[in-house]
């Protein structure tokens, strides 16, 4: 058996060789390769009506919209206070694990002051602390005037949103300005790869990434993990949150939280888990799935990074509306502009959704909504809410409140709370990076023990429950459906669809040899299956009497999808469709493992059900999935030969930059398993 990952050069030489085939091809006078393409399309551009390019975006959608309203239905019939807080307790709990649970908050935070700003009604502190040993938080504590508010205050965190500079952005700084006028302390606190807390660094200490594109390229290692970006988002939350109960100016008993945008994220994502507030005010996130993945089919893109994509949250029933009323009936305004990206109509569904909950709990005065007509952002009347509201649930005052127009706001030198502005810069500093890296190496160090402890049966049973791959036999028996045939010398091609899942239809060509065939091979290309490289070599194969199946995998090929690139080219033109799998609890891997193993019975099919069957995968896409397939069902495959994708899973959390790595991850794969466990086991 013949297994290869192949470098950089062998990928370059497969590109020149097409050229090579291409410009022979031409001279000879025979069909360009496009026209060659176009003569073996089986599907004709469609699959059940519409393009084949977003079936797989139609087919996942389908299933978010099954999952979404069927949980929805489940809440709305739940009439029994118990039964609510029953269901409470299960998400909490379910949702602390789905993110990997959450680092021990017994370690010291080691604050410091570094510095105080003044300003008319109200001053800023400058604080650094610890959530974790060597992970700095950089804050500004916007505290009341002693003269005008008698100490001890209630106190809101406030988590910024994706800005360049985090809690210098000027509207961030006037909303905490604006409570710390009004008699409350607001505590804001930069996000990682934000501001002072950029994570990845070149030589020259300057950010590689920030904001979105940083969380997601932490967010892609997380998955293999067993983690998530939030989870370091809302361990920093937390910790902010002890610091607060530490201090004698600030009453413990009355804790809130609020923010914008990625804030508005973390303080959903906070809010249902934490006891210790007493109100909440997301703003520019709440919305509902339905609405927001909408925009999947309709543009190929969705707003969401990965601290928003939960591994099987939608399969759990956790949309946002279950953020808001993981905790009900904590008091939570719901912040929204109308013409914001997160759609306004999914905010309003799922705020009428919370509101019957809280009917029944017997407070439904404790959710509201504040909309305003404008675009994206913590508008002037949406911070003027988020007093209002903070004001009404922590001190019991009911007042209009208006922003002043002159409010005076800290420079980004004034607001800077570390001498060179970056926390990393500190002695003994320790990146999320880090912390993720101590992870990989004892997980690595648990799974050799696991590997040599155990028969590889067994943890190849493991291997099966982790990925969710279903066994052969649980698969449904493949039934080709012949769509037409190409006449060849020697030979013929039948173009075939095989379906092996409603909604999904895998194209195929069946290369034949006219005196029959004694074996089969499965041929696999992430170039797709009608590629002039894949040709060459299938007609060799097909001249020394070998049948061939050649299968386009869900995704390649034919219905390779295009525009769906999830925040950037670098997660693929796939990118938001296995976020949306993954928040399904799916994984691309194990779907396309499957497409493996029911085209496998049907290249068996063509030769005679006893013949084992060659499998060849050519690039990461096909290869990472036919190795899945082959390790988990290695009785089917007679040789395996794979080319392309990465070295190991570890590969991935140690190069987060590197293109393409999203299409590869399985949730807490490196729990259980790495690549090379499975090249092992199909030797």
């Amino acid at each position: 058996m013949n297994v290869h990952f192949p470098s950089a050069l062998k990928s370059w030489s497969y590109a020149i060789a097409a050229i090579t085939v291409a410009g022979l091809l031409s001279w000879a006078g025979a069909p360009s390769p496009a026209a060659a393409e176009a003569e073996r399309n089986v599907l004709g551009g469609t699959v059940a009506g519409a393009p084949a390019e977003r079936m797989m975006a139609r087919y996942l959608l389908e299933r978010v919209n099954e999952q979404l309203t069927h949980h929805r239905e489940q809440m709305l019939e739940r009439t029994d206070p118990d039964d609510i807080r029953r269901w409470q307790q299960q998400m909490r709990a379910w949702f602390v694990d789905a993110i990997g649970g959450l680092p021990p908050r017994d370690t010291p935070l080691n604050v410091q002051i570094t510095g105080t700003v003044e300003r008319d009604g109200y001053r800023v502190e400058r604080v650094l602390l610890q959530s974790q040993p060597g992970v700095h938080v950089t804050a500004a504590f916007f505290l009341p005037d002693p003269q005008r508010h008698e100490p001890p205050y209630p106190a809101v965190l406030v988590a910024c949103g994706h800005s360049r500079n985090g809690k210098a952005l000027e509207v961030y700084q006037r909303g905490a300005a604006l409570m710390a006028l009004s008699g409350i302390a607001a505590f804001m606190f930069d996000p990682i790869d934000q501001a002072e807390r950029i994570q990845l660094r070149d030589e020259r200490g300057r950010h590689r990434v920030w904001g979105t594109q940083a969380h997601n390229a932490l967010g892609v290692g997380a998955m293999v993990l067993g983690n998530n970006t939030s989870q370091f988002m809302i361990h920093d939350a937390l910790r902010c949150l002890d610091y607060l109960e530490t201090r004698p100016d600030i009453d413990a008993d009355r804790l809130a939280m609020a923010g914008n945008s990625g804030g508005g994220t973390q303080t959903s994502l906070v809010m249902g888990i934490d006891d210790r507030l007493k109100a909440a005010a997301p703003s520019c996130y709440i919305t509902s799935f339905e609405h927001w993945l909408a925009l999947l089919e309709q543009r190929g893109d969705v707003p969401g990074d990965a601290e928003q994509n939960v591994a099987g949250q939608l399969g759990a029933g956790l949309d946002h509306w279950g953020f808001l009323v993981m905790r009900a009936p904590m008091p939570v305004l719901v912040c929204a502009a109308q013409r914001d990206f997160f759609p306004i109509a999914g905010t309003r569904q799922s705020v009428d959704l919370a509101r019957t909950v809280f009917k029944r709990l017997g407070a439904p005065e404790r959710i509201d909504l504040a909309e305003t007509d404008a675009p994206h952002g913590w508008q002037q009347p949406l911070r003027e809410a988020t007093v209002e509201w903070m004001l009404r649930w922590l001190t019991g005052e009911e007042r209009t409140v208006r922003e002043p127009d002159d409010l005076r706001v800290l420079t980004d030198a004034e607001i800077r709370v570390t001498p060179t502005g970056q926390v990393l810069d500190l002695e003994g500093a320790r990146s999320v990076y880090d912390i993720n890296n101590d992870l990989m190496e004892r997980l690595r160090r648990q799974r050799e023990a696991a590997w040599q402890e155990h028969e590889p049966r067994e943890m190849l049973g493991e291997v099966r429950r982790v990925t969710g791959i279903r066994k052969l036999a649980d698969l449904p028996a493949p039934e080709p459906r012949q769509v037409g045939s190409i006449a060849r010398d020697g030979y013929r091609i039948d173009k075939l669809v095989i379906e092996p899942e409603p909604g999904i239809a895998l194209p195929a060509l069946a290369f034949l040899p006219d005196d029959g065939a004694e074996e089969v091979v499965l041929w696999l290309d992430e170039r797709g299956k009608s590629s002039e490289a894949s040709h060459a070599e299938i007609e060799k194969r097909v001249a020394g009497g070998q049948a061939v199946l050649a299968v386009d995998l869900r995704g390649l090929g034919e219905t390779r999808s295009a525009q769906n690139h999830w925040y950037g080219p670098r997660n693929g033109p796939y990118g938001a469709n296995v976020a949306v799998a993954y928040m399904l609890g799916r994984s691309y891997v194990a779907m396309r493992a499957e497409d493996v193993l029911v085209a496998a019975g049907a290249a068996r099919a063509l030769v005679g059900e006893e013949a084992a069957v060659h499998l060849v995968a050519r690039g990461g896409r096909a290869a990472v999935p036919a190795l899945h397939a082959a390790a988990l069902e290695r009785a089917v495959f007679g040789t395996v030969d794979l080319e392309g994708g990465p070295e190991s899973f570890e590969q991935i959390v140690a190069n987060p930059l590197a293109a393409d790595q999203l299409v590869h991850t399985i949730h807490a794969a490196l729990t259980v398993y790495d690549l090379p466990e499975l090249r092992a086991a199909v030797r």
